[in-house]
């Protein structure tokens, strides 16, 4: 079971490195988007977390959300805030498809 987690650390490692390396001209803001493939609430917040801190840089972030991850709408506050992340997303001007 521990390795299972290896993969979606090193994936999270690609999305930062992607959103700092790419497209990094200076007033111009980065356009980043992540794909949500699991209902892991973990997971999906560390993912919101991720997306939110790029909106509040000044970048374009999208979210697409597959397979599990469609379930991220209906996942409440409970153990952490991922409803009230998205609402935040959202509210910030972050575009969800799926």
């Amino acid at each position: 079971m521990k390795f299972r987690k290896v993969p979606v650390i090193l994936l999270g490692l690609f999305l930062i490195l992607g959103a700092w390396m790419g497209n990094s001209r200076a007033g111009e803001g980065r356009k980043l988007l992540l794909v949500i493939t699991t209902d892991e609430v973990e997971t999906v917040w560390q993912a919101l977390r991720l997306a939110n801190f790029a909106l509040s840089q000044g970048d374009e972030v999208r979210i697409y959300l597959t397979g599990k991850g469609v379930k991220t709408v209906t996942l409440g506050n409970e153990p952490l805030d991922v409803a009230r992340k998205l609402e935040t997303f959202l509210d910030d001007g972050g575009e969800v498809y799926g």
